[in-house]
């Protein structure tokens, strides 16, 4: 396998992660084979492992958070193909699913196609623009702490290369990759980005191939969003420091900075308690005595209540410039205050069929 490469350091705290994860992971298992136990139902529908350590994972945490906040009945499984996305969307909802969130810019297509036929339903998309009568995109938009991390590679890269790689070339993948571009050229003008895609989300082996290669063409910051895919990325960065290179990296959706405590100098991170609050939205309309939810594109960033945040890896801040830190701290306050509009792509108005 190719995930045997990795080094014996990397591959244990990797494997203690995943453990820490299948702990959480046995709850829901628990929780899936238990009968209904609330009167508020949530399914979560996602299109790769809970172990991922990203995108998934996060919102795994958040399905978790609803149960224990919420105290919802909570259910999730693996989906990752369009006729297995409408498959589950169709069994959930048939089982009387008050909420189904299919994670990701793909749900769009077989939301639209299962939606019609259970208007009790409420289906929220993670990303996208698709908008009906019971259907509603949750837009997490992780641009401003990527444009914020930009900053960071931008004023300390030495070779003003700096490397993004993705897991699939979505819109919602691509305009974080934008905004940590724009934030690197905001402070550098003479910084060049090299960009690889995985192809998928799964294939570590692969996001270290294309991690070496960007590193071996004088890369010396990279930011990974390719989920499992993206754990290569870092393995990569740490072989490149003991090979005497001087390589740092970013942690995206997910706080990365246990994965790889010596190469993560920051994280733009999703909160998983974002999923509460659109669990919330949805639980009130349900309360409601005409029982209406209101359809539209619900955005989360910065601003809407720290849902979307920035955080330094504390064990690596020290090697950050204060100089940098000062202007990373002056982007985000004009970020918070409105002042300033960070690049990124509009994906809300595409519509994934």
């Amino acid at each position: 396998m190719k995930q045997n490469r990795w080094s014996n350091s990397m591959s244990s705290r990797v494997v203690l992660y995943i453990i820490s994860i299948l702990a959480v992971a046995t709850i829901i298992v628990g929780c899936q084979d238990s009968t209904d136990k609330g009167e508020f139902k949530v399914a979560m529908l996602l299109p790769a492992d809970i172990t991922d350590g990203g995108w998934n994972t996060l919102a795994h945490q958040g399905l978790m958070l609803i149960e224990k906040e919420l105290g919802a009945t909570v259910k999730h499984v693996i989906s990752r193909t369009h006729t297995d996305q409408e498959e589950h969307f169709r069994f959930y909802a048939d089982k009387g699913f008050d909420l189904i969130i299919g994670h990701g810019y793909e749900f769009q297509g077989p939301a639209k196609a299962v939606a019609p036929d259970f208007l009790d339903t409420i289906f929220i998309t993670s990303s996208g623009g698709t908008i009906e009568k019971n259907i509603s995109p949750m837009n997490l938009r992780v641009e401003q702490p990527a444009y914020l991390c930009g900053i960071i590679a931008g004023m300390m890269t030495k070779e003003n290369k700096i490397g993004v790689i993705g897991g699939e070339d979505i819109p919602s993948v691509e305009s974080t990759f934008i905004a940590f571009q724009e934030g690197a050229k905001s402070v550098n003008p003479d910084v060049e980005l090299r960009t690889g895609w995985v192809g998928n989300w799964n294939d570590a082996g692969r996001g270290k191939e294309i991690a070496l290669a960007q590193i071996n063409e004088g890369v010396d910051f990279l930011f990974p969003n390719a989920d499992a895919a993206g754990l290569g990325a870092y393995e990569a960065a740490e072989v490149a420091q003991k090979d005497g290179k001087t390589v740092y990296t970013f942690g995206a959706n997910l706080d990365k900075s246990d994965i790889s405590p010596e190469t993560v100098l920051a994280n733009a991170v999703v909160t998983p308690k974002v999923f509460v609050q659109i669990a919330k939205i949805v639980k009130e309309a349900k309360t409601k005595p005409d029982g209406k939810f209101n359809p539209q594109i619900y955005t989360f960033n910065m601003l809407t209540d720290n849902a979307i945040s920035f955080n330094y890896n504390p064990e690596m801040k020290d090697k950050i410039p204060q100089e940098v830190i000062d202007a990373v701290e002056e982007a985000k306050a004009k970020i918070l205050a409105g002042e300033l509009e960070v690049p990124q792509i509009d994906f809300t108005a595409e519509k994934q069929e």
